[in-house]
């Protein structure tokens, strides 16, 4: 039986971030990693030697990933400790509201992959297949902290340990990034782009608070704009 096989997919047209300005696609400053040499993110370098620009296929995946966060809820301890702050300005958010002053300091970029740029795709069969192999032997599996069997679920889950792993090997065996499907629904697709990035025809815009792709993440996350935030 043949050895299992990671397939290779490239972005089919322009892809696009949510940034900071002046320029969405510059990563994040190495200052910021935390102990564990990640920025926290699905596919950071376990290791601490590449940074990872995210990207989606669509404009409205942009949004949806980046303001999902504002649906959570603050921890009991956190508005505990918020609580005990002296002379502390009223700066709580309530869960479900976006500040305007978010949206102030970023930009929607746009850009394409370079030319034969190879993303690997592990969320198909092939993928999973090919990971359930590699990471069932040696050091690799040894890492793992989760016995679970590799499927969607696994992949898709909030710990992004594993995933994190996952993508140093990849990057590792040469490929340039990986491409995965949003938690948010499956007609969105993602990218994550390992340093150093190849991009072409970058570009730059603002993004209005009336804009269509904006006002619709909002909506199906169930998300207001605060403007006085």
């Amino acid at each position: 039986m043949p050895e299992p096989q990671l397939p290779v997919i490239s972005p089919p047209g322009p892809i696009y971030r949510i940034g900071r300005r002046p320029d969405p696609w510059v990563p994040i400053d190495w200052a910021y990693a935390g102990d564990d040499l990640t920025f926290g993110n699905r596919f950071d370098d376990s290791e601490g030697y590449f940074r990872v620009l995210y990207a989606a296929s669509k404009p409205l995946g942009c949004f949806i990933e980046t303001l999902a966060r504002y649906r959570s809820a603050p921890t009991v301890d956190l508005i505990a400790a918020l609580q005990e702050i002296e002379n502390a300005e009223p700066d709580y958010i309530a869960p479900g509201t976006v500040p305007a002053s978010w949206l102030a300091k970023r930009m929607i970029g746009v850009a394409t992959a370079g030319k034969n740029k190879r993303y690997a795709d592990i969320y198909s069969s092939a993928g999973l297949a090919y990971l359930r192999k590699t990471f069932g032997r040696g050091s690799l599996a040894k890492r793992m902290k989760s016995k679970q069997d590799f499927d969607l679920a696994l992949l898709m889950s909030q710990d992004r340990t594993l995933t994190q792993q996952i993508s140093t090997h990849i990057y590792q065996l040469g490929y340039d990034g990986i491409y995965y499907p949003s938690r948010h629904g499956h007609d969105l697709f993602n990218w994550a782009l390992f340093e150093p990035f190849d991009l072409q025809f970058v570009s730059a815009r603002e993004v209005n608070t009336d804009n269509l792709d904006l006002t619709t993440a909002l909506e199906h996350l169930a998300l207001r704009l605060d403007a006085s935030l």
